[in-house]
């Protein structure tokens, strides 16, 4: 058995894939022992995976597409979250996005997911960095506890913690995918170094994975029974979670939206122009590496799709 430690962020239901194929033991099948390590941060994930830490990790593709864009080998190898189940979770007396000028905001990192789109959403407001505070490193769990001992004021939380928050009396301004429809949150990522050495190890770690997500598509009694070992919190919740997480935001296929990808670049190029080194064109495939998904795809008989 080959040993593969896969870093995920915080136990979020949109892993259940992957411990659905764990429970099952379809890594085993491809002579895989995997162990699925929860880092706690987004920022943890991408150093973990760059050191050789860990050798999967399912996290932030704004990370890859800096290291790729700066000529080193992280790349996408599938999709994870290609549309997002989050919403805008404030403090009561907030009514409006306008109303969270002068207010504290809370992100995952400061580079990478809810920060970008954080930004935007509020530029589109009339709000600009330097109109609120930002504070980073807090993942979705310590987020909702944050804004529930009011030490922040607005969050973007993804489900079902979205819906425990209006359950408290927390104000619910809305899904962020009807302001941003396409964006990439999360992917399956590694060095392409190692994907170039340990084929057939990629190849199995995605047929398994693959039919993690099939089944979670197919059986919600299944995908609650594996997320409740991860997520401590009334199945009411996480029945919510599997309904809105199998209507497009996990992809069965694992494959990457290149529209979702776009708006990440475009995010990373508009906001952070002096740090981030993004190359001024359309082309995502720079920051992917999908021969092996496709493979993987084609082995577990289903239509390629990659990147669409």
């Amino acid at each position: 058995m080959t040993k593969l430690r896969v870093g995920i962020v915080v136990p979020a239901f949109f892993y259940v894939p992957y411990w659905l194929a764990l429970a099952r033991g379809w890594y085993g099948e491809f002579g895989l022992d995997v162990e699925i390590v929860d880092m706690g941060g987004i920022v943890e994930v991408t150093k973990a995976l760059k050191s050789g830490e860990i050798q999967i990790g399912v996290g932030s593709p704004e990370h890859v597409i800096h290291d790729a864009a700066a000529g080193a080998d992280l790349r996408m190898f599938g999709g994870n979250v290609n549309r997002l189940t989050h919403s805008l979770i404030v403090q009561p007396e907030i009514e409006r996005i306008e109303d969270l000028r002068g207010k504290t905001i809370g992100v995952s990192a400061l580079n990478a997911g809810t920060s970008s789109l954080f930004i935007d959403l509020l530029a589109r407001h009339g709000l600009q960095p330097g109109d609120y505070r930002v504070v980073g490193g807090v993942v979705v769990p310590p987020r909702h506890d944050m804004l529930m001992r009011r030490e922040i004021d607005a969050a973007m939380q993804t489900d079902p913690h979205n819906y425990m928050a209006e359950d408290a009396g927390l104000r619910n301004l809305g899904l962020v995918a009807d302001w941003i429809p396409y964006f990439q949150f999360t992917s399956l990522n590694a060095r392409q170094s190692w994907a170039d050495r340990h084929p057939e190890e990629m190849l199995g770690f995605l047929r398994a994975t693959l039919r993690g997500s099939a089944l979670m598509t197919e059986d919600a009694p299944s995908s609650i029974e594996v997320a409740a070992g991860h997520q401590l919190m009334d199945r009411r919740y996480l029945q919510r979670a599997w309904e809105d997480h199998v209507s497009g935001a996990v992809p069965v296929d694992l494959h990457l939206d290149r529209r979702s990808i776009a708006t990440d670049v475009e995010m990373m190029r508009r906001d952070r122009e002096a740090a981030l080194a993004i190359p001024d064109d359309d082309d995502v495939t720079r920051y992917v590496s999908l021969e092996l998904l496709a493979r993987a795809q084609a082995a577990e008989g289903l239509p390629m799709c990659t990147l669409v």
